[in-house]
């Protein structure tokens, strides 16, 4: 881990560029410690990251709104998708906060520390209180599907917002009041790209079926009648095996439907979780294929095979549908919710039922 890589764009494809630099000492000690640690502190790479954003973003639906399917929406929601691996690092309070945000130790019979994730709790404090029995807690066994869901609400409230200032900015009474909700749209649509593009990044680990498992870098101290390999494979597979094999072509080409019906109303809680959940068991799912091409000596991601590379472009391609249908989904969604202060309902503001006026801007 010495090269910190950095993106730029081309039309037509992703360049990766690395800077050499020395770590200081701390932040060696540091590293050796997070691959020591009995919980998953690595994600898919950088460029691997980038190129799922990629594909996501230039499959959005031309339903969306304009200013998330430009190239150059497409090129910030892509050098997005890796930052929250850049913060990592960032300090003893922030680390350990939020590392275990990126994954989720999902045992062989589909639960964390006897919470199903089939049945996840409405919250993370909810999620916290369900794990207390068996004295784990969301930071030490992973929390990845809050931070989905964490970063599904905010998209859709980005959204519910954008909408209202675009009508009220061609619909409202004055043209000074026009002109501020003209401006915060354009702000809004700032910060959306810049939600989009870190949330894409849980979005995008969710994919990786080592995110998702506690057989998480090697299979460990569990039973292994298969024989399945001891050997540290999570960063081979998903950084070494990725940067040398995978392209957008291939993830293009595995590329699958949008699977998800628009809502008729407002998402519940229980639908939201049910989605993210159902996301997360298909990558479990590829836990064991992945550990079956790895082979006992964990030498299958080492080199090319036409198996390994189509199972890798598969898991980046889920992640790039998932990021793809959920966006859409924050969007169809939007239009459900309540903004303003006091809040108001983005429909009724959409039918011309409610003022335009300045309230609408207050949060």
């Amino acid at each position: 881990m010495s090269q910190k890589p950095l993106l730029t764009f081309s039309s037509s494809k992703i360049h990766i560029v690395r800077h050499r630099f020395a770590w200081p000492l701390g932040a060696v000690v540091l590293a050796s410690a997070l691959l020591s640690m009995p919980t998953s502190a690595l994600a898919w790479g950088t460029h691997a990251h980038a190129m799922i954003g990629r594909v996501a973003a230039q499959s959005f639906p031309h339903a969306m709104p304009e200013f998330v399917r430009t190239a150059a929406a497409v090129d910030e929601i892509s050098e997005l998708g890796p930052e929250e691996d850049r913060l990592k690092g960032s300090g003893t309070s922030w680390d350990a906060d939020n590392d275990p945000g990126h994954y989720l130790n999902l045992g062989d019979n589909g639960e964390v520390a006897g919470v199903a994730l089939n049945a996840l709790p409405k919250s993370m404090q909810a999620y916290a209180r369900a794990l207390a029995p068996s004295h784990a807690t969301p930071w030490s066994v992973g929390y990845l599907p809050y931070s989905i869901l964490d970063g599904f609400e905010q998209l859709r409230t980005d959204f519910a917002i954008w909408r209202v200032d675009d009508y009220a900015m061609h619909h409202a009474a004055t043209a000074p009041l026009r002109a501020e909700f003209a401006a915060d749209r354009n702000l809004r649509q700032d910060l959306t790209l810049r939600d989009i593009g870190v949330w894409s990044h849980f979005v995008e680990d969710g994919s990786q079926p080592l995110h998702v498992t506690t057989h998480f870098n090697g299979w460990g101290n569990y039973p292994n009648p298969r024989g399945y390999t001891q050997a540290p494979i999570h960063s081979e597979f998903e950084i070494d095996f990725v940067d040398r094999y995978l392209s957008l072509a291939a993830i293009r080409r595995h590329m699958p439907a949008d699977h998800i019906p628009a809502p008729a109303k407002l998402l519940s809680q229980h639908d939201l979780a049910s989605l993210v959940a159902s996301y997360l068991a298909g990558t479990n799912a590829a836990v064991t294929p992945l550990y079956s091409i790895a082979g006992p000596s964990g030498a299958g991601f080492k080199h090319y095979s036409a198996k390994a590379v189509a199972f890798t472009a598969v898991q980046l391609a889920r992640g790039a549908a998932e990021l793809r249908d959920l966006t859409n989904l924050a969007w169809q969604d939007s239009l459900y919710v309540k903004t303003g202060y006091p809040y108001r309902s983005v429909r009724a503001i959409l039918q011309g039922k409610v003022p335009l006026t300045a309230s609408l801007l207050d949060r």
